[in-house]
């Protein structure tokens, strides 16, 4: 759609913000002073010219089966413990399994009320074009994305306490493209901590998962992931928030790095 097209091209109109906007699309269609309205109305004919809908009526079964297994898993426990964990809970919270995208936690504010929101790409599928139904990492991207509904408005509330310790972020060279400002680094650090402490601590309900190959794994490119489970377990232990604890800690973090 030539819309969408200029709209990547000319404002980086991708990642969370067309999820964004599609959430908030009947807004947006009812403001015309709104700048996205002229890709709202489009994206409404499109859908309307291209019988959108019918598709998802013709591709019912699959998604039938998608969603049975998403519903097999113990999804009232994960996402419980999140909440507890961060001991805040959303207004409303909202689990979308998409096929073809993913994977985001990001909050709406609308009507009122804050709502969290996880898209998750499921399913992944194996060598043999099978879906691989391993419930574990299932389990652990969930955690990991409604992290980000607790860690990024305190991270990104807080960007003045980064702006000193380029040195730290000049250690990182294997870092992916798309986490292009420090502040996102910050964000994944949390979250990739965050679903190691999760694996850690109901390791009863994930007894296959093999935690040191985890901790390997995100070293590959978070080469401090320890320094940042270690803060979160003093977080565990801790009676103040997770955005008190990240602003008295993490120039602590930071710069002991810096230091050595």
């Amino acid at each position: 759609m030539r819309v969408t097209k200029e709209l990547v091209r000319e404002d980086n109109f991708f990642h969370i913000r067309p999820l964004k906007a599609v959430l908030d699309l009947e807004s947006i269609l009812n403001d015309d002073s709104h700048v996205l309205n002229p890709w709202a109305r489009e994206t409404v004919r499109f859908a309307r010219e291209s019988h959108f809908d019918e598709f998802f009526h013709t591709q019912k079964e699959q998604y039938g089966k998608i969603l049975d297994y998403v519903n097999s898993c113990d999804l009232d426990t994960w996402i419980s413990y999140v909440e507890n964990y961060f001991r805040s809970k959303p207004k409303e919270f909202h689990l979308v399994i998409c096929p073809i995208a993913g994977n985001y936690g990001f909050n709406v504010t609308s009507g009122g009320k804050e709502i969290a929101y996880t898209v998750r790409f499921e399913p992944k599928y194996d060598e043999n074009g099978r879906p691989d139904r391993k419930f574990d990492y299932f389990a652990m991207g969930i955690a990991h994305e409604l992290a980000h509904c607790y860690v990024n408005p305190v991270v990104e509330g807080n960007k003045e306490l980064l702006k000193d310790h380029a040195f730290f972020f000049k250690l990182h060279k294997n870092m992916p493209q798309s986490y292009n400002v420090d502040y996102a680094i910050i964000n994944e650090y949390f979250v990739r901590a965050f679903q190691i402490r999760f694996m850690e601590v109901n390791h009863r309900l994930f007894p296959g998962f093999d935690i040191s190959a985890e901790y390997e794994r995100q070293r590959k490119m978070f080469i401090f992931i320890e320094d940042f489970v270690e803060f979160l377990k003093k977080f565990e232990k801790s009676r103040t928030t997770f955005g008190d604890c990240y602003k008295n800690s993490i120039e602590g973090i930071l710069g002991g790095r810096e230091d050595s």
